[in-house]
């Protein structure tokens, strides 16, 4: 009987602890998720790094096959799933463990670097003023999803910062952009006239975070609906609506740092 180890890889393969190096050089198989996330390098560099082949998992493979390649695997011995990102955040991992755990498997979870809350400390502001998360999706035959309007407006009112995922269908090739998510929100904003979103409001637009061709750009969603910050995963934080006198500060050294010669 195998163990199964849930392995994160933070934004891009060379962001790996030492650990999570050691396990997936010494197990049987190595699975890559390619299915809940996307890396910054697409996963080029992967092999380079392990130095061993990697197997990729579709969604088919993670969801509608009810993870049996995975389990057959584990019959054999260990078994590695690396996964963009941070290995809970995505209920399909966590769906895996209690399937892998009914068929009587143990299993381990190596912590990887997450979108949240890296995405706002890295941004200079506050971690304990992280108000609710939540995701923009593109309108379906027609129909806004409003929801993240009403957590923005309900974090704003706690004077909480929000972060808005950006939907992504790594399969799909399907990637929501910064400038693309502001303009849903105005579009729900015309659609609801609260106030919430304005186009002087301030916002952080992120892009390709842990990388060297990170941006991390704070402005009005005006100037960011307008700006190109670069290459995807795209991130979007709405700012709490009274700053703390350090996040202001340090929102001026972080653009200063990370969003040269962009958006001019």
């Amino acid at each position: 009987m195998g163990k199964l180890y849930l392995i994160g890889l933070g934004f891009s393969p060379d962001l790996m602890t030492l650990r999570a190096l050691n396990i997936v050089r010494s197990v049987r198989r190595v699975f890559l998720d390619k299915y809940t996330g996307i890396l910054i390098d697409n996963g080029e560099k992967i092999r380079e790094i392990v130095g061993r082949d990697v197997v990729p998992l579709s969604r088919r493979d993670l969801e509608e096959r009810s993870f049996e390649v995975i389990i057959r695997e584990l019959e054999k011995g260990d078994v590695a799933i690396l996964v963009p990102g941070d290995p809970l955040v995505a209920t399909t991992h966590i769906a895996l463990l209690v399937e892998a755990s009914k068929y009587g498997f143990d299993f381990e979870v190596i912590p990887g670097i997450s979108i949240v809350p890296t995405a706002l400390t890295m941004s200079g502001l506050m971690v304990y003023k992280i108000g609710k998360v939540v995701t923009m999706t593109y309108p379906r035959n027609g129909i806004l999803y409003e929801y993240p309007y009403d957590v923005i407006k309900d974090n704003d009112a706690r004077n909480l910062h929000t972060i808005l995922l950006l939907e992504l269908d790594a399969e799909k090739g399907i990637a929501m952009k910064v400038g693309e998510a502001i303009d849903i929100l105005f579009e729900i904003e015309s659609k609801r006239g609260e106030g919430v979103i304005r186009p002087e409001r301030l916002g952080i637009g992120i892009a390709s975070l842990g990388s060297s061709k990170a941006r991390i750009c704070p402005m009005t969603l005006e100037e960011l609906k307008k700006c190109d910050i670069g290459d995807v995963p795209h991130t979007l934080i709405l700012t709490s609506p009274k700053l703390h006198f350090m996040e202001e500060e340090a929102l001026k050294v972080i653009r200063d740092a990370f969003c040269r010669e962009v958006c001019k």
